[in-house]
């Protein structure tokens, strides 16, 4: 990569993962004026570039960290002693056993989710939802009129297409921030912040 920010933009490309803190402030002046606050935009399900290592499916649950308030999931950043068959979480150094899934683990045969070039990882859950879908629709409406109905017909039109029984939210932002929870039962609730 020749710059810093080369190597962020193909981060994105294949993760579909852009922080707001990818640059740090240079001094403490910087940090006060910082008006964005520390956010991620995720986007699910991206197709990685062809020239990229593809990731297989993983048909079982991530491996979480036994700490009660931690739950972190098990990545290519943890550290990983392959004797004893363990690992140290790196949000709170607690050191955690492999389930016995994992017993032929050795340096030699690693899961997908400890290979460095898999920094995003999707599994397909094995445990039954007991939750129905939740969509948030974010929406700037800071733009002109006309591509603001544009969006609207096009939100309507996707609120036609959800399941009847999902949860959805809706965000929207200008000089205000609105926190909308849309329901069907008649009772709306939204939230305003500065």
């Amino acid at each position: 990569m020749a710059t810093w920010e080369d190597y962020i933009r193909s981060q994105e490309d294949v993760d579909g993962v852009r922080f707001t803190w990818n640059v740090w402030p240079h001094s403490r002046l910087d940090a006060q004026r910082l008006v964005v606050p520390v956010a991620a935009f995720f986007t699910p399900l991206k197709e990685r570039p062809a020239d990229q290592p593809q990731q297989p499916p993983l048909e079982y649950d991530p491996v979480l960290c036994s700490k009660q308030n931690c739950k972190a999931v098990l990545n290519a950043l943890c550290f990983v002693d392959y004797r004893a068959k363990a690992w140290v979480c790196i949000m709170c150094n607690q050191r955690n056993t492999f389930p016995p899934h994992y017993s032929a683990i050795s340096e030699e045969n690693r899961p997908p989710e400890l290979y460095p070039q898999f920094t995003t990882i999707e599994y397909t859950l094995k445990k039954a939802t007991t939750m129905p879908p939740i969509f948030v629709f974010v929406v700037d409406t800071c733009m002109a009129a006309d591509e603001l109905k544009a969006l609207k017909e096009s939100i309507q039109t996707a609120l036609s297409l959800l399941p009847a029984n999902a949860l959805v939210g809706l965000i929207t932002y200008g000089r205000m921030v609105q926190l909308h929870e849309l329901s069907t039962n008649g009772i709306s609730r939204s939230y305003v912040f500065k």
